[in-house]
């Protein structure tokens, strides 16, 4: 389960709570955010926010391609883990000594066991994010670079993983820095390719909800620590 330690170490994440989350769903352009459990209709929600809106509640889009919810921040952040970052396009940190890759457990890392932090958030399009930060230190230490920062760098490691028909991300990485550019200073999101969402924008919070609720939805990946 998700947490927000009062610490700087590093701790795992798994999927959220199954609280009420607001999604966005109807059949026209103003659309309408709704109330409805996190994980009942886990194959319904995996799509863009655009596509919710269509009332299409197939996880298929149309083009046999297959929606994947993705991996959570937890998943991300394992040293075990380091390979699935250069398959999205991604450099994972290095670290003054090596983790053991398969034993290690991430509160063992701190920011100053940081050799080089890997894909930085502003390489990835997070304008305004800290400077020198990388995506691995926003999904690690999230009480320090915020639970919306770790749940979009989650959603963009995603979007460049599954990007196969048989597993393909409901969300472009242009899409997620658009998020972050609407949401990052207390403002709303509504996506690109509606006129307007009226007073039924989603905010940072509805963001993380959006993205957390689908972790795990057809994202089957190789085992690469088995017997462990």
């Amino acid at each position: 389960m998700d947490s927000n330690p009062q610490t700087q170490k590093a701790q795992p994440a798994g999927a959220p709570a199954n609280a009420p989350r607001r999604r966005l769903f109807g059949g026209v352009a103003g659309g309408v955010l709704v109330a409805v459990p996190a994980k009942t209709a886990l194959g319904a929600v995996c799509k863009s926010p655009s596509a919710m809106i269509s009332g299409n509640t197939s996880p298929r889009t149309g083009d046999g391609s297959t929606c994947s919810g993705g991996l959570s921040p937890g998943f991300w952040m394992t040293p075990q883990h380091s390979p699935h970052w250069t398959v999205a396009g991604a450099k994972f940190p290095t670290f003054k000594s090596v983790p053991v890759l398969c034993g290690a457990k991430p509160p063992d890392l701190s920011e100053t066991d940081i050799l080089t932090p890997g894909t930085l958030l502003t390489e990835a399009g997070f304008v305004g994010a800290p400077a020198g930060i990388g995506l691995w230190q926003a999904l690690a230490y999230e009480t320090k670079y915020t639970q919306l920062l770790r749940h979009l760098s989650a959603a963009w490691l995603n979007a460049g993983y599954f990007d196969s028909q048989s597993q393909n991300y409901p969300l472009s990485r242009p899409q997620i820095v658009e998020m972050w550019m609407a949401v990052k200073n207390g403002g709303t999101y509504c996506p690109s390719a509606l006129l307007s969402c009226g007073n039924n924008g989603w905010t940072a919070s509805d963001v993380i909800a959006y993205i957390s609720g689908m972790y795990d939805v057809q994202a089957a990946v190789p085992n690469l620590c088995k017997g462990t």
